[in-house]
C-alpha cells in the first residue's frame, strides 16, 4: 500500500472510530411502544407515556405529533430536561373534531438531545398511534354529556325538563281557552 493511501485512510478510520463515541451517551426509552385509543367526536381521551433517560448524561427531550389529526393532540409537558436514569410522565390528550369518524393514524415523536451540548446531536423514538372515532351515544349527539355526573344531578335535570314541558302545555291550554 502506498504511503499516500495510508495518510488518507488512517485519519479517516480514526475519525470513524471516534465519531460514534460522542453519540453513545444519548439514549431514550419509552413505554408503551404504541397507543390504541378510542373516543367520540368532540370527546377526549387521555393516555400516559413514560420517557426514560437510560444514558449517563442529562438530556433535553421534545415531544410532538405527526400525521392525521395532529391538531387534536395536547401534550404536557412537550419539552423537558431529564437527569440520567430518571423517568418523566408525559400526558397525551386527544380531542377530535365534531366531523371526525373512523380510523386515524398518527405518530408521537420523542427526540432526545444532549442538554449541555451546542451540537444538536440527538436520537429519537416514534410511537405509532391508532385512533378510532366511534359514533357517540344518543345523548351526546344532542350536545348533552352525562358521563361522570352524579345521579342526583341527572335526576334534577330530568325533573326540570319535565316541569318546563308541563308548564308549556299549561300555558298553551290557557291561551286556547281565552281565545274562545
Amino acid at each position: 500500500m502506498s504511503i499516500k493511501v495510508v495518510r488518507v485512510l488512517l485519519p479517516l478510520i480514526a475519525f470513524l472510530i471516534l465519531l460514534p463515541s460522542q453519540v453513545q451517551a444519548l439514549g431514550i426509552g419509552v413505554a408503551p411502544h404504541k397507543l390504541e385509543l378510542e373516543t367520540y367526536p368532540l370527546g377526549s381521551v387521555t393516555s400516559l407515556i413514560h420517557v426514560i433517560n437510560p444514558s449517563s448524561e442529562k438530556s433535553l427531550y421534545r415531544v410532538y405529533v405527526e400525521g392525521e389529526g395532529e391538531n387534536w393532540f395536547s401534550i404536557t409537558p412537550a419539552e423537558f430536561v431529564l437527569d440520567p436514569q430518571n423517568i418523566q410522565e408525559v400526558k397525551i390528550t386527544i380531542s377530535p373534531s365534531l366531523i371526525a369518524s373512523g380510523d386515524y393514524h398518527a405518530t408521537i415523536c420523542i427526540v432526545s438531545l444532549v442538554a449541555a451540548s451546542e451540537l444538536k446531536i440527538g436520537c429519537g423514538v416514534k410511537i405509532p398511534v391508532h385512533i378510532l372515532i366511534v359514533s357517540p351515544p344518543p345523548l351526546a349527539t344532542m350536545g348533552i354529556n352525562l358521563t361522570g355526573l352524579p345521579l342526583l344531578v341527572v335526576v334534577s335535570m330530568v325533573a326540570l325538563l319535565l316541569a318546563a314541558l308541563v308548564a308549556g302545555i299549561f300555558i298553551w291550554i290557557r291561551r286556547k281557552t281565552y281565545e274562545k
